[in-house]
């Protein structure tokens, strides 16, 4: 998904949905000290989008069986679900924006400050990936390649991809992953609107709210109830409904995970309201067992134990994750047109059959050829970018 969220993520700023984590340590709950930043939440990040990268290479392989054929079946096994990432970046992405508007009190001026951001950190990249897939296409064409997306290029097509409407007026996606922003800014806009409902509820309105910290936080109760309510509906309805597919609806349940586990952390909500939560889950996945509540409740209690035991700033602390993290955004958005590419042009050396041994170098080629990408396109668009955003926010 995007590194959307402004912090670790920005996944998700989902992360989104873009930045480091520039947070600071949690130690206890609600107890903040002055450290580096959230190397958990980055960690995760990574080891998200490495598994998302890897299911899309090994799942679109021009000829799925070739590979196969070669790689123990353990490994396929695992190839095959690790686009459970996704859902660890929904639970990050709602974590994160909970935390980077804690202390914001919803005005005209912080909406417009936050949209600014979004856009300066998420649309560059996201663009500069649209038309990298564009130019592949033509490219494709005209050596007979298979374009990297399905039907046919209209300016319809392009104008709501540029806008994260595409699901939302029926078009299908220019590359994989892409549906994940669509969610992610519908996200934002839900979450801003619910924060800003939920602080006009306060018995007395803050004086100074620009500047009062804590003061500006909406009642645990009026949070409970304008995102519990429809998380609870999501978990039990709308996720379980393919027409809700391309709305926020369908995935708020995951959202409400992260965010839950921040706000227990921060002690806005008591810590009993985080373990009801933590039941709805189990009893909406009982149902009918389905993995993705399963994995986003993992990453949601994964979350919570790293900010109760004071690890937010050094489990996953590995440099290479730390740094896949960082550069996870980017990952997530050009992975697949440059593994496309790659893969494509591996077979046509092989002559169109290659051996289960060249076919899995080819699949190793295009994964280390996405982090190229992925790295030149984090450095050259993202990194300035988040940089800007950075500067813009200071001020």
């Amino acid at each position: 998904m995007e590194r959307p969220a402004e912090s670790a993520t920005d996944p998700a700023e989902p992360r989104a949905a873009a930045a480091g984590s520039e947070v600071p340590r949690l130690g206890d709950l609600g107890r903040e000290t002055t450290a580096a930043r959230f190397a958990f939440i980055d960690g995760i990040r990574g080891i998200a989008a490495l598994g998302i990268t890897s299911y899309h290479i090994w799942r679109y392989e021009p000829t799925p069986q070739t590979a196969q054929d070669f790689v123990p079946g353990f490994v396929d096994a695992l190839l095959q679900r690790t686009w459970i990432g996704v859902q660890m970046l929904l639970v990050i992405s709602g974590f994160v924006i909970a935390y980077t508007l804690r202390n914001t009190w919803v005005s005209p001026r912080a909406v417009a400050s936050f949209v600014f951001r979004r856009v300066v950190r998420l649309v560059p990249a996201y663009w500069a990936t649209i038309l990298v897939v564009i130019l592949l296409a033509v490219a494709c064409d005209t050596r007979t390649l298979p374009a990297p997306f399905d039907d046919t290029l209209t300016a319809v097509r392009v104008l709501t991809h540029l806008a994260f409407l595409q699901d939302i007026f029926g078009q299908t996606s220019l590359s994989a992953g892409l549906w994940t922003l669509c969610i992610e800014v519908q996200f934002y806009v839900v979450f801003v609107l619910g924060w800003g409902i939920a602080q006009r509820m306060r018995r007395s309105p803050p004086q100074d709210a620009e500047h009062s910290g804590r003061s500006v936080r909406p009642p645990g109760a009026c949070l409970l109830l304008l995102f519990g309510t429809p998380a609870a509906c999501s978990l039990f309805l709308w996720s379980r409904q393919d027409s809700t597919e391309p709305w926020v609806t369908h995935f708020l349940g995951m959202f409400f995970l992260g965010m839950m586990t921040w706000w227990t952390l921060d002690r806005t909500v008591p810590l009993w309201s985080f373990f009801v939560a933590v039941a709805v889950v189990v009893v909406s996945s009982a149902i009918d067992w389905r993995v993705e509540p399963a994995v986003a409740l993992t990453t949601a209690l994964a979350l919570f134990a790293a900010g109760r035991m004071g690890h937010m700033h050094d489990w996953l602390n590995y440099r290479w994750l730390q740094y896949c993290g960082r550069i996870s955004y980017s990952l997530y958005l050009i992975h697949y047109p440059v593994s496309h590419l790659v893969s494509w042009f591996g077979w046509r050396a092989c002559g169109n059959e290659p051996t289960p041994v060249q076919a899995t170098a080819i699949l190793l080629a295009a994964f280390g050829l996405s982090l190229i990408a992925s790295h030149l396109l984090y450095t050259l668009v993202e990194a300035p970018c988040n940089r800007w955003a950075a500067r813009r926010k200071a001020k």
